[in-house]
């Protein structure tokens, strides 16, 4: 359908060489990720079009159809030192294919983003990461497919930003590609500086973690899936105001897992002593944020209240309030720096290393450290310096996100130098550090530098 949609708004009604693409949807983020330090930064495609172009519209040539289309493509190759998965691999080599289409017909557009990706250790792997199409009439727009809504006003450490999710084992330089849509409806209302947005989501998409299958005495079974998809949200924004704030509601299926017991299943390897399933509980997620600026200094905060619904047990996480507060500035010489205070309260709290069965301790201590559940309260901080040399052709910064409690953090350096305006080359790394038992510990070993060049047609 939305290939037959694509293929009539171009015939339809083609649109000039020169003008510009909806390549993204009019609430997706800028290329900064989540929750993590590092500059997304992509190459600015050129559309495809044909050559021969003329000045006199009067002798012109018809557009192509890559031009009526919309179409973007970037071809990108690389090289990392280690995969994004807690395999045996080593070094990985990397290439992808990257495609983008947008066009537009009178009152409705499109927009359509997929890749398709292949390494020297998990083979091919592709995904449409967006596709939808979207009816306006005057303030009013009707948005369905698979879409990418971003909540959330913190710098890469988003409280709030649930309705969609990544695959963290992908490896691309631009942490914003790890992002997956979910099918789903969107209804827009504009109501002058307000937005009210109401969302039904009947697809559910987790997060795909890199995880540990060769724990001796342990075997993974496969995820288990929600039976019942029905999502749904509602979100009211201010923006272009002195503070900009949003409050919204979620109600639907967490994105991020639970690691849970289970009975071993038959035919599992002798000795296996436990079977652990990666399930996603139900819950509701209430949150708000505003942002500003004081003079030269920007601020910002965000807060989320998750409430999970379904049996309480060791395994699943608890309802939890999580705060990220910031500012950020540029100094002399255009430095940036940016810095957050990251707090996490956990209610009802018990510790799960104290449970009385060692192995249903050992996999509930592991579900709490993957969602930063170990402690009943959690101090973090986040710290970005980001710095533009020679005419702005070279990004340079470095990043960085700590946890008091479990005594672990991430480090992120990262260059990108934009050769011309179609090819950039982009090297970086992750360093990971801490106790096994903690949120960055336990993926020491991921740790990896990389090197990418990204060619945009």
């Amino acid at each position: 359908m939305l290939t037959l949609w694509l293929l009539a708004a171009a015939i339809a009604q083609p649109a000039p060489a020169d003008a510009p693409v909806d390549a993204a949807p009019a609430d997706a983020p800028s290329e900064a990720p989540a929750d993590s330090g590092g500059t997304a930064t992509t190459v600015e495609l050129a559309p495809i079009a044909e050559s021969g172009a003329s000045d006199d519209p009067a002798t012109a040539p018809r557009p192509g159809i890559g031009a009526r289309l919309g179409l973007k493509a970037s071809l990108r190759a690389g090289a990392w030192t280690h995969d994004r998965d807690l395999g045996e691999a080593g070094p990985t080599a990397v290439g992808a294919l990257r495609l983008r289409a947008g066009p537009r017909a009178g009152r409705f557009d499109a927009f359509a983003e997929g890749y398709v990706q292949g390494d020297s250790v998990r083979g091919f792997r592709g995904d449409a990461v967006e596709a939808w199409g979207r009816w306006t009439a005057g303030s009013f727009e009707l948005r369905g497919g698979r879409l990418i809504p971003v909540w959330g006003r913190a710098d890469r450490l988003n409280p709030s930003d649930v309705l969609t999710s990544r695959d963290y084992t992908l490896l691309v330089a631009s942490d914003d590609e790890q992002r997956r849509g979910s099918a789903m409806v969107q209804a827009r209302l504009g109501l002058g500086a307000l937005t009210l947005d109401a969302y039904w989501l009947p697809e559910f998409r987790g997060n795909v973690f890199p995880i540990d299958r060769r724990r001796p005495g342990v075997v993974i079974v496969a995820d288990a899936r929600p039976r019942d998809n029905a999502q749904f949200a509602v979100k009211l924004d201010r923006s272009g105001g002195r503070v900009d704030w949003s409050l919204g509601w979620f109600h639907g299926i967490d994105r991020t897992r639970d690691f849970v017991a289970v009975a071993v299943p038959p035919g599992s390897p002798l000795g296996t002593l436990v079977a652990v399933q990666q399930q996603f509980p139900k819950v509701d997620v209430f949150a708000a944020d505003a942002a500003g600026t004081w003079g030269r200094i920007g601020w910002r905060a965000e807060i989320a209240y998750s409430r999970y619904r379904g049996a309480d047990d060791a395994f699943r996480k608890n309802d939890n309030l999580w705060l990220v507060a910031g500012v950020d500035t540029t100094l002399a010489g255009g430095v940036n720096v940016n810095l957050q205070y990251s707090f996490r309260r956990i209610f009802d709290y018990s510790d799960p290393r104290r449970l009385a069965n060692p192995l249903v301790a050992a996999v509930a201590a592991q579900s709490a450290a993957v969602n930063n559940q170990l402690d009943e309260t959690q101090n973090g901080v986040t710290f970005r310096i980001a710095r533009k040399w020679l005419q702005d052709t070279l990004d340079s910064e470095i990043s960085a996100i700590a946890f008091a409690e479990t005594g672990d953090a991430a480090i992120r350096p990262k260059l990108t130098y934009a050769i011309d305006d179609h090819v950039r080359v982009t090297a970086g790394g992750d360093v990971f550090l801490g106790p096994a038992l903690s949120y960055f510990g336990r993926v020491r070993r991921l740790s990896a530098f990389y090197v990418q060049i990204t060619r945009g047609f």
